[in-house]
């Protein structure tokens, strides 16, 4: 415990470095209260960070500490060995207080220690920035942009399994949407690049794992429709075609490049006050590049759904299927249709309960066809014990299940408690 020890003296370091600048920024201006319904989504003026002014931002700091242990910290089949994890994150928040038009960007840096399994430590790091144009009553222009240097989760259907450290790769993001309202209609459409850098992989008898074949530049464009029925239904019909480019591919016979679109109808709907959301359906369909190689069509589909059960507690359901980085030259890449359930409870003013049950079917596109299911389930609880300090504790377990031996099969729990001073 010496390492985790000597961990958590640097933390409490920066903790008070972070603090003392924060409290030297702050002026007496207080956010607005948010009017969201949602207990987690809700700001209590009593129990939010002041931040600091500087012209028109605001900007907020912040530092966390967990510490988690893991039962089976490298996700293997058999045999899994545990290990006790201390994480430190720091990271910065700047807002614009327009009236309009709004700019905000945040930038974070996270160091991870291993008690036994010191090569599972990590360093990454990154940052977003993302604003909003008015150009009038009817039309806004929107722009995401985000950089991040990551370690790859060991529990990712894309991990290698024989790599004695985490896979490192950069992920490169941005996104820019517009939205035009025409009275009863509005249309909404937007585009996206993502793109992605692996490092090679190192295995524990220092042979190299060339992970170059997985790097990708993927593509997308949608344009959605909806129309207002009623005052609380609107019909939509959504189309998005999409691109998924391996850069890499010269290394393979198999062209692993794959082209797809989606077209879907459904309703945004507003039943009550207290239930509300989107529900969507269609056809999906993925060719690939590959002459020799069939590619998919299906069902296509999304769900993003509230239900205030009361005023105290809330339920929201997530479902979609989307096409992912397949982590193998022997396949285009894999769809995975997934959903979620979340239930929250406000027990106290400033103590939040949280629970969330997921599952995912993930499938291959390519020459191997063949597929994997994922359960996870989680509690957890936040309490704010003022506008500056929060303290957390969470508890999960994860599980996959693979028809055969081209998905590692694992199951893993994991429990962690931190703190997190905001300011």
């Amino acid at each position: 415990m010496q390492r985790i020890v000597r961990a958590t003296g640097l933390v409490s370091l920066a903790a008070l470095l972070v603090a003392g600048t924060a409290v030297r920024a702050q002026n007496s201006t207080s956010s607005a209260p948010g009017a969201l319904p949602a207990p987690s989504d809700r700001r209590l003026e009593d129990y939010e960070p002041v931040g600091g002014r500087i012209g028109s931002f605001f900007i907020f700091p912040s530092a966390e500490a967990r510490l988690e242990y893991d039962d089976n910290i490298l996700a293997l089949p058999d045999n899994g060995a545990g290990d006790f994890e201390l994480t430190a994150r720091g990271a910065v928040k700047i807002r614009s207080v327009w009236q309009r038009h709004s700019i905000e960007a945040d930038a974070y840096i996270q160091q991870s220690f291993h008690e036994r399994f010191t090569t599972e430590d990590t360093l990454q790091g990154g940052a977003r920035v993302q604003g909003r144009l008015d150009v009038d009553r009817d039309t806004s222009v929107r722009m995401v942009a985000s950089l991040d240097a990551l370690a790859e989760d060991r529990a990712n259907i894309t991990s290698a399994a024989q790599a004695r450290e985490p896979t490192r790769f950069r992920r490169a993001d941005v996104l820019l949407s517009g939205a035009r309202d025409f009275g009863r209609l509005q249309l909404i459409g937007d585009a996206q690049v993502v793109l992605l850098d692996f490092d090679d992989a190192v295995t524990a008898s220092g042979a190299v794992l060339d992970q170059s074949f997985r790097n990708s530049v993927y593509t997308r464009g949608s344009l959605q429709g909806l129309i207002e029925l009623s005052p609380r239904v609107s019909g939509l019909v959504r189309g998005q075609i999409d691109r998924l480019n391996y850069t890499e591919n010269a290394a393979s016979t198999f062209d692993r490049d794959t082209t797809g679109y989606a077209i879907e109808a459904g309703a945004r709907v507003e039943l009550t006050n207290l239930l509300f959301g989107e529900l969507r359906a269609g056809i999906l369909h993925r060719s690939i590049d590959d002459p020799g190689t069939k590619g998919l069509t299906g069902l296509s589909f999304g769900a993003n759904l509230t239900w205030n059960i009361t005023p105290l507690t809330t339920l929201r359901l997530f479902a979609d299927r989307q096409v992912e980085e397949g982590g193998s030259q022997l396949v285009s890449g894999n769809i995975r249709s997934q959903a979620r359930l979340e239930a929250e409870h406000e027990l106290l003013r400033n103590l939040l309960l949280e629970a969330r049950a997921g599952f995912a079917r993930i499938d291959t596109v390519g020459q191997i066809d063949t597929s994997a299911d994922e359960y996870n389930l989680m509690v957890g609880g936040t309490w704010k014990v003022n506008r500056n300090l929060r303290v957390f504790a969470r508890a999960d377990r994860f599980q996959r299940f693979a028809d055969e031996g081209f998905f590692r099969e694992f199951t893993r729990n994991r429990v962690s408690v931190g703190v997190r001073l905001e300011f």
